[in-house]
């Protein structure tokens, strides 16, 4: 394989790495629980997104310890 082939290969996992989809398990208060990766979390969320339980769910995963639910995917 290419030195350029393995490259692009690891910059795409690494930008998909920084991008989750969960499952909205509940609601507490501003903070949404999210089932994902095999783990339910309690994250914050952006203020245009109303969840709904059950929704599938965009989370930007980019910043360690600092994960958010952006929304639905369109």
């Amino acid at each position: 394989m290419r030195m350029i082939d393995v490259l692009w290969q690891r910059l795409e996992e690494l930008v998909a790495s920084q991008r989750k989809q969960g499952i909205v398990a509940g609601i507490s208060g501003t903070k949404v629980i999210v089932a994902v990766d095999d783990a339910i979390m309690t994250l914050p969320r952006y203020k245009h997104y109303t969840p709904t339980v059950n929704d599938v769910v965009d989370i930007d995963a980019s910043r360690r310890g600092a994960w958010i639910v952006i929304g639905t995917p369109a």
